[in-house]
C-alpha cells in the first residue's frame, strides 16, 4: 500500500518533468552578427552578415546568366574571392526564382541556387540567392534559411563561431 501511495505521489512529478524537458529548445551554436563563411567546395572564405529578418541567405553575383541544360533551368555566375581575389565561376541548377520586396521601390526577381557553406562548425546546405552586393559592406547575408533549428544569434557579439583555418577548410 506504500509503495503504491509514493508512486501516485511520484507520477505527477514525473509528468511534469518530461513535459518540461519536451519543450526545451534542442542545443543550438551560438554565433555573432558577424561571422566567417566558407563556401565548401570552393574552399573560399567571406565575411558574412547574420540576418534574422531575411528568410533566405544571399551572396554576391555577378555576370549572372539563367540557362537550360538537359532540359533544365541551370545558372552561370560568378562570385569574387578566389586567389588573387579573381572571380570564381560557378555554375548549379536553379532551384527557384524569389521575388524580393524593397521598400519604396519594385520588387526584384532573383535566382536561388544551393551552395554547401559551413560557419564555424556548421555546416549546411542551403539557398543562396544571387545578387550583386558589391555596394555593402558584407558579400555574404546569412537569413532564416540557414540559421532556423541550427544556431541563435547574439548581435551584440562577433565572430563566436569556432573559426576554421585555411588548412581545416581544405580538408
Amino acid at each position: 500500500m506504500k509503495t503504491l501511495l509514493f508512486s501516485l505521489t511520484l507520477l505527477p512529478i514525473l509528468l511534469h518533468t518530461s513535459l518540461i524537458a519536451a519543450d526545451s529548445p534542442p542545443k543550438m551554436a551560438v554565433i555573432g552578427e558577424i561571422e566567417s563563411l566558407t563556401l565548401e567546395k570552393e574552399k573560399v572564405q567571406f565575411q558574412a552578415r547574420i540576418d534574422t529578418g531575411a528568410q533566405t541567405s544571399s551572396i554576391s553575383a555577378i555576370n549572372i546568366q539563367q540557362y537550360e541544360r538537359d532540359g533544365k533551368k541551370w545558372v552561370r555566375f560568378e562570385i569574387n574571392g578566389g586567389p588573387d581575389d579573381q572571380a570564381i565561376k560557378m555554375e548549379r541548377p536553379l532551384s527557384r526564382i524569389v521575388q524580393i520586396k524593397r521598400h519604396g521601390a519594385d520588387a526584384v526577381e532573383r535566382p536561388v541556387v544551393y551552395l554547401i557553406v559551413s560557419i564555424g562548425n556548421i555546416k549546411c546546405r542551403c539557398e543562396f540567392s544571387l545578387t550583386d552586393r558589391s555596394k555593402y559592406e558584407f558579400p555574404v547575408l546569412i537569413g532564416r534559411n540557414f540559421l532556423s533549428g541550427r544556431a541563435m544569434v547574439d548581435v551584440s557579439r562577433k565572430h563566436l563561431a569556432h573559426p576554421i583555418s585555411k588548412e581545416e577548410s581544405k580538408k
